[in-house]
């Protein structure tokens, strides 16, 4: 299979840790890129073109992460990343996550190639605001340590709240307990290994 992602993208970096947490990393082909540029690669299998996209080995195209991350726990289900008896509560925690990473997407968008200070700009940081307190609210920190899918999305939002919104957004002096448990998920190999570059 090929994975097309980069190395600052939080949706790709969640596929990327779910495929090392899966053992499947070494028969992956990656292509890194930058989305922003619009390459022609990308292009040719998501006319979107946004990252993560996985071209899977009949050569179907998955596009967005919720959609990758379903295929793999269905085509590859062990080792598992979503138990059996908590399918509903691994899907909330993926979804807040999800939402938090799209509020904050859309923050550094109009920032970027926007305006900073319009009225939907202003909505959008305070949804991230909201949404990273509630999910290091709702990380269980005593957990048995073997994430799901769930907590795995919860540790890479923060972390990614940490490499593009530190500054404006200390969410770990209001949750030390959540800032421990993400120091220690940070050390798992997945993690060590799709660390995004220093900015």
């Amino acid at each position: 299979m090929q994975l097309y992602t980069s190395t600052t993208s939080p949706y790709a970096r969640l596929v990327r840790v779910a495929l090392a947490e899966k053992q499947l990393s070494a028969g992956i082909d990656y292509q890194f890129l930058d989305p922003w540029q619009d390459p022609a690669a990308l292009q040719s299998v998501n006319a979107v073109c946004r990252v993560p996209t996985l071209v899977t080995d009949d050569g179907q195209a998955l596009t967005e992460a919720a959609v990758i991350l379903l295929f793999l726990e269905r085509r590859y289900p062990e080792p598992r990343l979503m138990g059996r008896d908590n399918v509903e509560q691994v899907h909330a925690r993926l979804g807040q996550a999800l939402g938090c990473i799209d509020a904050g997407v859309g923050v550094i968008t109009e920032r970027r190639h926007g305006d900073p200070e319009t009225a939907l700009t202003r909505r959008r940081a305070a949804a991230l605001e909201r949404s990273a307190h509630a999910i290091a609210e709702a990380v269980d920190v005593d957990g048995d340590g073997k994430p799901d899918l769930g907590s795995l999305a919860q540790a890479v939002t923060l972390a990614w709240l940490d490499f593009r919104f530190a500054a404006e957004l200390p969410w770990r002096e209001q949750h030390p307990a959540t800032a421990e448990w993400l120091d220690r998920i940070s050390q798992r190999p997945s993690f060590v290994e799709t660390q995004p570059p220093a900015v």
